[in-house]
Order: structure tokens, then sequence, then C-alpha cells
């Protein structure tokens, strides 16, 4: 059931009981997969519509609809049952003789036929099914608990930030029920006042509390290594790809989309009537920082979220958070770094020396402004942060070989690191450039990060390792 060039679509499945109609919605969106009672061919599956069994095809983190055809109301429900059983966060349009209800879930009865239902375009009515189931399952794990911390990685970027503040809103709860956490410092100057801005301060915490949590949403990061039999009951909303060591109550992974703000946008719309200007501001600015202004690893969702809250954010509020904030010290670090910086082909790495770990901020911003540099794809903002050489990795994201790829690339020899297709962070053992000046530190990781870009290119992996499973350190 499986297409390695469209496995990330969304699917919408058909199950009905009169003959199998030929009609696609319009725009192509979705896979379509419909249910046959004989032989399947092609897009057609077989089974007992009824049983989980015949769904379990439909494991892997892409969205899911169901649009099910038949005359009795009781069976179209046990259909869209055995799927939830293996999707709950599936949207299901059910088609009857009895169906006339919308139950606010996710699920919308219809009176009506297949065929005249798939004569018209559903992509928006199914957009919003999905928002709302989605939106239900996460009402309903935050159910019933006093308290319910809302994670985001080590060093909250707006997107961080943003969405968290959106969950927030999205489940009513005050920022004592619903803290904002993270496993580290928020150390940029510009995303700490933009905490303060929103009324949103971020408290550090370690593992030893996490794992006394009753429940915690995981939000532009995902928990490896909590939950299981000891640890909190997760949920999960991030547009990172998949990382290994959690299991999740509630699993929103999208790694196409740009940001995760997009997918708290989309939330929000399935549900709300209006969103108010902060909201619209904050996640306004998410999507600004974590796709660059919409230039890099975007998708046709963020665009549409972007233009949707740029109508409704608050200019002077928006300038504020964008506003920077460098110390002297600060600019006069990163201009030196600027002025040294080694191009070959079309990799550009900027090395800052010496750096304290609250300085690791400026990493990311070299590491973007030398993506701005001619004829320069792939880039590279690096400093030696304690025993480690930490570098900030970026890339546009519109081809097939992203910097995430890069990341566990450069690793193979040691370290950790990680991301998704537009940007990444690796953190390199200092002991493997000992000796050398800031000058061919520079030079070896331009050296490394050239082969590496090659190799991806070609296709082909160093000595012939497998790839790793590294953990990942979010920007």
């Amino acid at each position: 059931m499986s297409d390695a060039s469209d496995a990330r679509r969304p699917v919408l499945v058909i199950v009905g009981d009169g003959s199998e109609p030929r009609e696609r919605l319009r725009g192509g969106v979705r896979r379509v997969r419909r249910w046959s009672k004989g032989e399947p061919t092609g897009d057609s599956f077989g089974g007992d519509p009824v049983h989980s069994e015949t769904y379990r095809w439909l494991a892997s983190p892409r969205s899911v609809s169901l649009v099910v055809d038949v005359d009795d109301r009781d069976r179209a429900e046990r259909i869209a049952a055995a799927l939830r059983a293996v999707r709950p966060d599936a949207a299901v349009l059910m088609l009857c003789q009895d169906c006339t209800d919308q139950p606010g879930d996710g699920t919308l009865a219809r009176a009506g036929r297949l065929r005249d239902v798939l004569r018209l375009d559903l992509d928006d009515e199914l957009e919003r099914l999905e928002g709302e189931r989605r939106v239900w399952l996460l009402r309903a794990f935050a159910e019933g608990v006093a308290t319910l911390p809302i994670l985001v990685h080590a060093d909250p970027d707006p997107d961080a930030l943003a969405s968290a503040f959106a969950v927030r809103a999205l489940l009513s709860a005050s920022p004592e029920s619903m803290p904002i956490v993270s496993r580290g410092a928020m150390r940029r100057p510009e995303n700490r006042r933009m905490a303060e801005l929103l009324g949103s301060p971020v408290v550090q915490v370690g593992d030893a509390e996490l794992h006394r949590l009753e429940r915690l949403i995981a939000v532009d990061t995902q928990p490896a290594g909590l939950g299981g039999p000891h640890g909190p009951r997760l949920a999960v909303i991030d547009h990172h790809p998949l990382v290994p060591g959690y299991d999740a109550e509630v699993l929103d992974l999208r790694p196409e989309y740009g940001a995760t703000a997009t997918m708290l946008t989309e939330y929000l719309r399935a549900v709300e009537r209006g969103i108010g200007q902060t909201i619209a501001t904050a996640l306004l600015y998410g999507i600004r920082t974590d796709t660059d202004e919409l230039r890099r690893g975007v998708t046709a969702a963020d665009v549409a979220a972007y233009a949707f809250l740029q109508e409704r954010a608050d200019p002077g509020l928006l300038r504020r958070f964008e506003r920077p904030a460098y110390t002297p010290a600060a600019a006069r670090t990163l201009g030196r770094g600027m002025e040294r910086v080694r191009i070959v082909e079309d990799v550009a790495v900027c090395h800052l020396g010496k750096l304290d770990a609250e300085w690791a901020h400026l990493l990311p911003e070299a590491a973007d402004f030398c993506l701005d540099i001619e004829g320069v794809s792939w880039s590279v903002g690096s400093a030696v942060i304690g025993a480690s050489i930490e570098a900030a990795l970026r890339h546009p994201g519109r081809d097939g070989s992203g910097v995430d790829a890069l990341a566990k690339w450069l690793i193979q020899d040691g370290g950790t690191g990680g991301g998704h297709a537009a940007m990444a962070r690796v953190r390199l053992p200092r002991s493997t450039f000992e000796g050398r000046t800031d000058d061919e530190v520079r030079d070896e990781l331009a050296r490394r990060i050239t082969d590496g870009v090659e190799s991806l290119r070609s296709g082909t992996r160093r000595r012939g390792e497998a790839e790793p499973s590294p953990a990942i350190p979010r920007e």
C-alpha cells in the first residue's frame, strides 16, 4: 500500500457498498484509496471494513480522512470505529439515509450518496474535519488534569514559543495550570523578550521532574526518553521527522511543514470563529522565523497560514518581536566571524571561535546570514562551546537532500545531531579538532561539509555504514 514518491500525502479512504465510482476529488491533494468487495487492484484495498486489521496499512503518520457510503447508520459507525482503532485522528464523513448530525469531534454525518458528494470540491471540508478531530483528541487528552505542562525544545525559538502559547489558548488554560517548560535555558535575548511580551515565561526543568508528571504535551519537539510505564502520558505536535524513543497517545507529526505554528494555525481555524491579535502575531512570527519569511522549506499550508495570520496580526507587536538585541561584544564576535567566512563551491562556513554557552544563539544567526550570500546553498555557523564543536546548518530545503541528512552524515564518527530539511544542528567532539587554530577548524569543517554534500548528491553514505539514530538537539 506504500509508494515512496508520495508517502507523505494525506490519504482519503472511501468505503462504500455501491458500485465503485471513478470520480476523483478536485485538487488532487489527497491520495485516494477505495475499499473493494472483490480482489483489490490498483488503488483499492480489501478486507472486512468493520475490522480494524483491514486498516493497519494506515498506521504511518500521514493525515487520514474517511468517507463512508452505506445504507445503514450502524454499519457506518462500525466502519468508522474500526478505522479509528488504528488512526484515532482520522476525520470521518458518513453518508447514509439517517446521517444528519455533526458531533464536533471531527465527524460529519450527512444524507446523500457518494457520487453526489464527489462532484464537489471537498478539500476545505475535509481539512476542517481533520483539524477539528485533532483538537478534539487534544482536549480529551487534557481533560481532568490540574497541571499539564507544555514541553518545548532547549533554547526555544519563536516557532516553539508561539505554538506553545497557541496550545494553551486552544485548551483555555492559564499559565499556572499549563506552564511552558524546557530541558534547557533560553539564551537568545529576542526570544526571551518574545516570551515576556506574551506573558509566557519558560521554566527550565530536569528529566526527573518530567518523569514525575502525569501528562505532558510536547510542541515543536519530541520527548525522546520520556513516556512508557514509568513516565508521563504524552501528546506530541511537531513538524520535525519522527524521533525514536517515546510513545504518544496523541501524535501529530508533519515534517513536510515549514513550522509547527502552521499546524497550530490550522487547529485554531478548525474550531475558533476568531483568532485574537496576540496569538495571530505570535504564530505569524513563528512561521516567519522558521521559514525565513517563506523562503525555505515551505508548503502551500505554510503560505495559506501566513496569509491568514498576516491579516490579523498586530504590526506594532510584531515589530517588538523582531527587533534584534545584541550586546556590543556579541555583535563584534559575529562581525569577526563574518569577516573570515570560508566559501567552498556552494558551502559557506562562519566559525566564531570559542564561545560561552549563553552565546550559542549566534550560531543560527551566522548560518542564516551566510545562506544569503550569492551562490551559497549550504551554510554553517559554528563555534567551540565547552567540550564540543557546535554548528547550526542551513539549506533552502527545496531539493531532496536537506541538512537533516547532512547532519547525520557528519556525526558518523561521533557526536549528535539532526533536524529537518532546512535547519539542523550538530555537536562534534572537540577532541577531533585538537590543536587546530580557529581558521583550521573552519577549513576542516568546510571540507567535511563539502564532502558530505557531495556524498548526499551522489546518493552514497560514507564507508557504507548504516544511518545512526542520534539524539536531535533543536534550534
